[in-house]
């Protein structure tokens, strides 16, 4: 009889260590470690950094913890949104200007122009090439955006977990 209870506890002894080990999971008040990366579709980085914030703070990062819910250590958590939907309004279509091949190359001496090659013109604006396009004669015309990349680029966020602390 003493067999089968000793039997009996170092099983449930056993499951309980089992249980311990697990891979961690974000609960109620542990403080997690992210890296945050946030970029253009050219893969400008536009913002990157590393933060700890504990869940249920009611911090600057609340957003991250509804993304983070549930997650395990090294977790990773990707999407991209499209620029219409957050910076619509700041989009200018006078911005955006079409300039044939002769005009790049000779005038402001822009050699191999091609898709994200960056433009300047008199060192105040600053445009990218977003799209080569044929003109009414069949000649290449550049489409060059002078708008902020944010307007009018595909925008791809990541977050990592990279450590979770129980409390």
């Amino acid at each position: 009889m003493y067999k089968k209870r000793a039997l009996v506890l170092g099983g449930y002894l056993s499951l309980l260590a089992l249980a311990a080990c697990g891979p961690k999971v974000i609960d109620d008040s542990d403080i997690v470690s992210i890296d945050y990366k946030y970029t253009f579709s050219d893969w400008t980085i536009v913002e990157e950094w590393t933060k700890n914030f504990t869940v249920w703070d009611a911090g600057d990062l609340v957003w991250i913890e509804d993304l983070v819910r549930w997650a395990k250590q090294d977790d990773e958590f990707e999407w991209k949104i499209n620029w219409k939907d957050v910076y619509k309004s700041e989009y200018k279509t006078n911005k955006v200007q079409s300039f044939p091949n002769v005009i790049l190359t000779e005038v402001m001496w822009v050699e191999n122009p091609g898709i994200w090659t960056e433009i300047d013109v008199n060192s105040v604006w600053h445009g990218v090439i977003t799209a080569i396009e044929k003109d009414s004669d069949w000649y290449d015309a550049y489409v060059v955006e002078f708008n902020d990349p944010k307007t009018y680029s595909e925008l791809s966020y990541s977050i990592k977990v990279t450590n979770i602390e129980k409390n």
